[in-house]
């Protein structure tokens, strides 16, 4: 392993405790029922999006430090299949499928597969057309692609027809998941963070190395951390709701 840079672990960790707040006032206000329409406000969905677009574009830049790619890709996947059995027994209502864990650790092993054609393209177009991609596939999910409100290309019904497709960005009709992260568009984002990591790791500026105190120790511990924010949060939400 080269030299630890804390600044990306303390930004990660950064997200994380917004994502542990996210998640505890969710089960509060959703699972609990204290107020259903609250993941559609938008400051919570802005606040939400902050927190994916942040963890997925330093998953991204980290590519680039190397380090048991398959590994590490295999056991993002095992434990988004962990979340996901947790939550079918806790709330099956609110399950998750294809999260933002299994969202991390298929792009990585994608990643890594692509790897000889990825550093095939130079960093700034790669970025660039990454985020472009990004941007068109943020509607795949409705059936069609756009750009700016406006419809690009209708997608062929066919793809939505069967559950196959949906760690893609497919869903088959009456699929459902409370954290749901295909491949499109958020492989787009993950992307543009490989690209522009390389950018950055070229000659990482000296500010990277230094440590915010607190969060960089989070960010290191991130993936455990996550696992076990989720039956603690709810836990805490039915001690809210007890209370209240």
């Amino acid at each position: 392993m080269g030299e630890r840079y804390h600044l990306l672990d303390g930004i990660r960790g950064l997200a994380v405790v917004n994502m542990v707040a996210y998640h505890f006032l969710f089960d509060v206000f959703i699972i609990q029922g204290f107020q259903p329409g609250w993941r559609s406000i938008p400051a919570v969905h802005i606040w939400q999006q902050c927190i994916c677009w942040t963890f997925i574009l330093i998953s991204g830049l980290s590519w680039n430090l190397g380090g048991h790619r398959l590994r590490n890709g295999l056991l993002l996947n095992g434990c988004g299949i962990v979340v996901t059995i947790v939550t079918l027994i806790a709330e099956p209502e609110q399950a998750i499928w294809y999260g933002v864990l299994t969202l991390l650790g298929c792009a990585l092993l994608l990643a890594t597969a692509l790897g000889p054609l990825l550093k095939k393209i130079p960093a700034i177009p790669g970025a660039a057309v990454s985020f472009f991609l990004f941007l068109i596939t943020r509607t795949v999910q409705s059936g069609y692609l756009s750009l700016g409100g406006q419809i690009l290309l209708q997608l062929p019904e066919q793809l939505y027809s069967s559950g196959w497709l949906t760690v893609f960005g497919f869903p088959a009709p009456g699929f459902t998941s409370s954290d749901y992260f295909p491949l499109l568009p958020w492989f787009f984002l993950y992307l543009t963070g490989l690209f522009l990591g390389r950018l950055l790791l070229n000659r990482p500026p000296e500010c990277l190395k230094a440590k915010i105190p607190g969060l960089s120790w989070v960010g290191r511990h991130s993936l455990i951390i996550y696992m076990l924010h989720q039956p603690v949060a709810l836990v805490l939400s039915m001690a809210v709701a007890a209370l209240a």
